[in-house]
């Protein structure tokens, strides 16, 4: 019984490799074969050709010339060269600023002298402040820089008598003084109120208002100003409530979707708020000097000879008016602050300065009334600068501006 077992499962092997194709069925090698090491040859290897045998352009590799000593191609790099990579990062919008390593490496491939820098770097030193946004500044204001002109009156409505858009300076006065009253009243940010004025000066350059809607134009700048600008915004009821009847809440919904299809909803309006947080920066963040740059600032904006300036150049007026009565002796403007104001040199820029004496001669003898205004600056909590900033116009009339831009 044994031995049937073993037979069955000798009958049910596998054959082995050398039982499957035996060796005497492969070609035999010769002896170059056999000195290189070859055992017997397959027979998928038996069949293949030599390599020598292989036609390259129809040629036998034996009879192809050799030209020089071979030698293996150099492997590609996948990192492009240095100049490839200058190239790059010179083309590259610059959002963050370029480490010392690189800069220093840019700065030995210059071979041009470089002059130094006048002026002070005060965004490096603010790298680690997220609210500053230090690495974005330098971009953020050469946007605002050339963009300040696109969102201004298309030309001054309220000196133009030829205008069908004229209306007297005296009835925007009016309209003004009586924003800054409700803008005050509801507590809102600055830039609320220089945009509203902003949005009320360009729709009435291009449109015609009654003067039953004047109004209405009013307090419908300034609610779509509050809804671009506010985080905490009062109810639509309040904005009706405080015109005493002359705005329902359907009206101003109305006006709001004309006056914005009439602009283009083109709200970005390069605050002058923006502009004097700049320049106050290179004045070392001066508590007193910039309430008062606010004050004279606001001045500058209601004036109406004033709507089509830039507000670049409205805060620069203002901070340099401000630096001059805090710091009537010292030396008021510098490099830094020439940067940091957009490259405005008030003591050699005549346009300039026949703005400030304008400015300076609306304040102390305005117009134009704007008592909201002016009580406004003369409360507590505005420090009560008022005071201070006309008693210090009315000498500077009085002296005839003398000294207002020397070197001192």
């Amino acid at each position: 019984m044994a031995k049937t077992e073993n037979s069955e499962t000798q009958s049910k092997r596998l054959p082995t490799i050398n039982e499957a194709h035996p060796m005497e069925h492969y070609p035999k090698l010769s002896n170059v074969e056999k000195e290189k090491g070859l055992t017997t040859a397959t027979p998928e290897i038996a069949n293949r050709r030599a390599l020598n045998e292989v036609k390259i352009n129809n040629q036998q590799i034996s009879d192809v010339p050799i030209q020089g000593p071979v030698t293996a191609k150099p492997i590609l790099k996948v990192r492009r060269e240095e100049s490839d990579l200058m190239y790059v990062t010179l083309k590259k919008r610059r959002i963050y600023h370029d480490s010392i390593e690189s800069q220093k490496s840019q700065h030995s491939l210059d071979t041009a002298e470089i002059p130094k820098i006048q002026w002070e770097d005060l965004d490096t030193p603010e790298m680690n402040d997220v609210c500053m946004v230090a690495e974005y500044s330098n971009e953020i204001f050469t946007f605002l820089y050339q963009h300040e002109l696109e969102l201004l009156p298309s030309h001054n409505y309220l000196l133009d008598n030829s205008s069908k858009y004229f209306i007297r300076p005296s009835m925007r006065a009016i309209l003004v003084d009586w924003l800054v009253e409700v803008h005050d009243k509801f507590q809102c940010y600055p830039e609320t109120l220089f945009l509203a004025i902003n949005i009320m000066d360009r729709f009435l350059s291009q449109n015609k208002v009654s003067m039953n809607k004047l109004q209405l134009l009013a307090i419908t700048s300034l609610f779509v100003a509050a809804k671009f600008e506010e985080v905490h915004l009062p109810k639509l009821s309040e904005y009706s409530y405080i015109t005493d009847g002359a705005a329902s809440k359907t009206e101003i919904k109305n006006a709001e979707m004309f006056m914005l299809t009439s602009l283009g909803f083109s709200l970005g309006y390069p605050n002058p708020m923006n502009f004097l947080r700049r320049i106050s920066k290179a004045d070392s963040y001066n508590f007193e000097t910039r309430n008062i740059a606010k004050c004279i600032l606001e001045f500058s904006i209601c004036y109406h000879s004033f709507i089509t300036l830039k507000p670049s150049l409205l805060s620069t007026m203002a901070m340099y008016l401000a630096r001059r009565i805090v710091n009537a002796d010292q030396v008021l403007w510098n490099e830094t602050l020439r940067h940091y104001s957009g490259g405005i040199d008030p003591l050699l820029d005549e346009t300039f300065q026949s703005y400030c004496k304008e400015l300076i001669s609306e304040i102390y003898c305005p117009k134009t009334k704007l008592p909201a205004l002016i009580l406004k600056f003369k409360t507590p909590r505005c420090h009560s600068v008022y005071f201070r900033i006309h008693k210090w116009c009315g000498k500077q009339l009085t002296e005839k501006f003398d000294g207002l831009f020397d070197m001192s």
